[in-house]
């Protein structure tokens, strides 16, 4: 089925419509008619930008006379992706910079954005975060700081490397046995998702030393289960907290005890060995 319209499908498309008022708008599933220029942000193609093409997409883009996308260049690749059909609106005169202030006033993307748009490029690292994510054991800045193996105050390094598209996991099997474990942890102290505290914990699990069946049996019973729903802790704040409650009536040098201490700067360091 031919789609376009005011033009014959074996003509060279481009230039028929200079003349026409900008306020009309096309319709064409020849979509190799558009070009992108240098200036257009990076495509990163959201699934339910894809899923939204499938429906139909309810703004058309915008090119200038040569069929430059000025505005839309997400819009075409999920058109793209989808196989559909496009609409556009020609408005000649437009050019790069029109291109920048276009750019300027998008919504910024976030974390997951990038996340989903890189799984969606088919990398296998992304689309395993992406499925953690889609789970739900934890929210998506403290699963990507898991999976690192982030502990400290990193959040900068944690989200260029996702964003430039480096994302590895330091140790995906780890990562889901813990993730799966705080779940339970929630479950078990009937707490929310915290970033803080979700992270603190992950910290803890890593010694082998950790009971952590007594460590979720104490944060009921010295309360803490019930601050970690109303206290925003920070990340130093809530390992303490969690050592705090998992060695209260543990005897100093007993075999479950953990030593720890706080730096001048705030930094809580836990003094156990981390080998199995």
């Amino acid at each position: 089925m031919n789609n376009d319209r005011n033009f014959q499908a074996n003509k060279n498309l481009r230039g028929q419509h200079v003349g026409q008022t900008s306020n009309v708008v096309y319709k064409t599933d020849k979509l190799s008619i558009f070009q992108l220029s240098e200036f257009n942000r990076t495509v990163f193609l959201k699934k339910e930008m894809v899923n939204q093409a499938k429906v139909g997409l309810i703004s058309p883009i915008i090119v200038n006379e040569d069929y430059v996308v000025i505005d839309g260049q997400h819009r075409l690749a999920a058109a793209k992706k989808a196989g559909v059909p496009i609409e556009y609106i020609i408005k000649p005169g437009l050019n790069r910079h029109d291109i920048v202030r276009m750019n300027t006033i998008q919504r910024p993307w976030g974390l997951k954005d990038y996340i989903e748009a890189y799984a969606n490029q088919g990398k296998e690292q992304y689309i395993l975060l992406s499925g953690l994510i889609e789970q739900g054991y934890s929210d998506v800045t403290s699963t990507i700081s898991i999976s690192i193996g982030l502990f400290g105050n990193a959040s900068g390094y944690k989200n260029e490397s996702v964003k430039k598209g480096n994302f590895e996991f330091k140790n995906y099997g780890k990562t889901v046995t813990f993730l799966k474990f705080y779940e339970r942890f929630r479950k078990e102290t009937n707490t929310p998702k915290r970033n803080h505290v979700c992270v603190a914990l992950n910290n803890l699990c890593q010694y082998p030393k950790v009971d952590k069946e007594r460590l979720i049996k104490k944060v009921v019973s010295t309360g803490l289960s019930e601050e970690i729903k109303v206290k925003a802790f920070t990340k130093p704040g809530a390992l303490k907290a969690l050592i705090d409650a998992y060695n209260q009536n543990l005897p100093f040098g007993s075999e479950k005890y953990l030593n720890y201490h706080v730096t001048s700067n705030g930094t809580v360091v836990v003094d156990e060995s981390l080998d199995d």
